[in-house]
């Protein structure tokens, strides 16, 4: 008898509460991994940090960071924000406009499309920092694509040697990014009702006209969201550009969180790099709201 109770108490606990369990691991990575790491670098912002000292490594309380962010090393700073703000627009146009052309061909219903999704999905099986490494070999001074320049008797191309040339090299490298935007799009596009066609078809609408007054219409809600998650992660472009820096041209390359990998970890000034990790938190935040006002644009559904 106090078996069954206890049987049925604990069925009537995991019932209401069994949902919360099973956030447990997630939370607690968020509270490990994202908030306590936040708290520690807004700390470490308004002071002076050495690591190196076994006592009383937090030093001189203020807000001097901030003043040689915005003072001594302004310009360099505003040249990092200028350098990842005009990677983040040119590529956030390009990728989105690109990716999405490539899911509207991958989304015809056609003898063997589903084999080009997978071939063209391929690429984001590969690292980051690994795909960064292999492109640096292929398109190097000296690597596999200049070789093939030379053979033919034509003059290497500088993609990195010459800085009118990096930045297109480096939008060139933006399409391996394209595959992970396309399968989102796909999604979305399959969730668009085949009836809408149908009706458009029998109104006589051509290709065209169904793309722009259906299909793009009726996923602006992941327009939106990719739109979002592309000005997030292009402003914090590292890993995919850091390893091509070879000491030429690295102005062109100096995005805003090179320039704090660089101050934490090779100059190893930790509360200068938590403020302008901060400052870089504040302009996305900022950034983020303002699309967020602006949406008034996005379909929900008929529920929303």
């Amino acid at each position: 008898m106090n078996g069954d109770l206890k049987q049925s108490g604990f069925r009537k606990f995991w019932k209401e509460y069994g949902n919360i369990v099973y956030c447990i691991p997630v939370l607690l990575g968020i509270i490990i991994f994202t908030i306590i790491p936040m708290v520690y670098s807004l700390i470490y912002a308004f002071c002076d940090y050495n690591f190196t000292y076994a006592d009383n490594q937090f030093t001189n309380f203020g807000v001097q960071q901030f003043q040689r962010i915005f003072g001594m090393d302004f310009q360099k700073t505003m040249h990092s924000f200028f350098i990842t703000f005009r990677y983040a627009i040119a590529t956030i146009a390009i990728g989105m406009v690109g990716s999405y052309a490539v899911a509207l061909f991958l989304n015809q219903k056609t003898k063997g499309v589903a084999a080009f999704r997978i071939v063209y999905y391929l690429p984001c099986l590969i690292p980051a920092v690994a795909g960064s490494l292999l492109w640096k070999n292929i398109t190097d001074s000296y690597g596999l694509f200049n070789n093939y320049l030379m053979n033919l008797g034509l003059k290497p191309y500088p993609f990195y040697t010459k800085g009118e040339t990096v930045f297109p090299t480096i939008l060139m490298l933006g399409v391996w990014g394209w595959p992970g935007s396309m399968i989102m799009w796909l999604a979305q596009m399959k969730n668009v009702p085949n009836e809408m066609y149908e009706s458009a078809e029998l109104d006589g609408a051509g290709y065209f006209t169904q793309t722009f007054k259906i299909t793009i219409p009726m996923t602006t809600s992941m327009i939106f969201y990719q739109l979002i998650m592309s000005v997030i992660n292009a402003l914090q472009v590292f890993a995919g550009y850091y390893p091509l820096m070879n000491g030429q041209n690295e102005s062109e390359l100096d995005f805003i969180v090179v320039r704090i990998y660089k101050a934490a970890f090779v100059n190893y000034q930790i509360s200068y790099a938590a403020a302008l990790s901060w400052v870089l938190f504040v302009v996305i935040g900022v950034l983020t709201a303002c699309i967020f006002k602006t949406s008034k644009w996005v379909y929900y559904g008929e529920e929303a």
